[in-house]
């Protein structure tokens, strides 16, 4: 058998990728770099990972988020040719992410697992040893080697929302929002997008959103329009009309009770904007639903 430090296994999912990485030698001080938040858990033998802001004894039993936008270091001192270290990574598309956060958001029945969300903690990290958690993870990989069937983009998806749900009621979700933008924003405008996503269905003023980034009203005009292409105005228009549109998906509201949620003033505005923007009804977009969003 051949050595090597790590050896990466992809296996391509519909709203991702899960990588299994593999050591079978010794190895000190090996730096390493996410540009996004990911999702990792130690299958089998032992990490450890160092960074300005954390010393991990990574083991197996760990549901681990790496910070993202530095550089860590990690350890494996006890790896060898038969019995080597096996860790898996997720990641997700942040649209993805984002939709299943949406219909959770959105839904008056099971937003309730966002709201006992713990206060963001600024360490840039999230560690859980929650053992269903963990079996999901584990059972996401397992598929990855047994299950042939045509069913399994759909049960892996199931798998995964699972992973989310049980991460949602905790401080991992505000790690994972910060996916939910272009990695081109600088943390202030990162601020104001997550608020907006968050809050579409109350009131936002500039002013408000220039306090949130730090910024002037008239810099922040023009560092939120260069970073996104649009106004402020124009950005949260837009955006109530993506969240418009998953709730339409659900099918559970009426279009006046989308327009209420979505933060529209009136009805008649909702159907004008939808219209401007759309270049089509609210009601023809209803008929014109597919199983995805679009």
């Amino acid at each position: 058998m051949e050595k090597f430090i790590e050896k990466g296994t992809c296996y391509p999912l519909r709203d991702g990728t899960l990588t299994l990485y593999e050591t079978n030698c010794s190895c000190k001080n090996i730096q390493f770099y996410f540009e996004d938040y990911v999702m990792t858990l130690m299958l089998s033998g032992h990490k450890t990972v160092i960074s300005d802001n954390l010393k991990l004894e990574f083991f197996p039993g760990t549901f681990f988020i790496p910070e993202r936008g530095k550089t860590n270091t990690v350890s494996i001192p006890n790896a060898s040719l038969y019995n080597p270290t096996k860790c898996i990574v997720l990641r997700l598309n942040p649209s993805f992410v984002q939709n299943v956060y949406d219909e959770i958001s959105y839904s008056d029945q099971d937003k309730v697992i966002l709201l006992e969300q713990e206060a963001r903690s600024d360490e840039g990290f999230f560690c859980s040893n929650d053992d269903l958690l963990i079996q999901a993870f584990t059972k996401l990989y397992n598929i990855q080697l047994s299950d042939k069937s045509i069913a399994k983009p759909l049960i892996e998806r199931v798998i995964i929302k699972e992973i989310l749900y049980r991460l949602f009621p905790s401080g991992a979700i505000e790690l994972l929002k910060l996916n939910f933008g272009n990695s081109i924003f600088d943390e202030s405008i990162r601020k104001v997008i997550s608020h907006i996503k968050t809050n579409i269905g109350n009131k936002i003023a500039v002013s408000q959103l220039a306090n949130i980034a730090g910024q002037g009203q008239t810099t922040f005009y023009k560092s939120f329009k260069k970073a996104t292409g649009r106004t402020p105005a124009d950005y949260i228009l837009n955006e109530r009309i993506r969240q418009a549109k998953v709730l339409i998906t659900k099918h559970q509201f009426s279009f006046q009770e989308i327009a209420y949620k979505c933060g529209f003033n009136s009805y008649e505005y909702f159907c004008s904007s939808f219209k401007k923007i759309e270049n089509r009804k609210p009601s023809e977009f209803k008929r014109g639903i597919s199983l995805s969003i679009i």
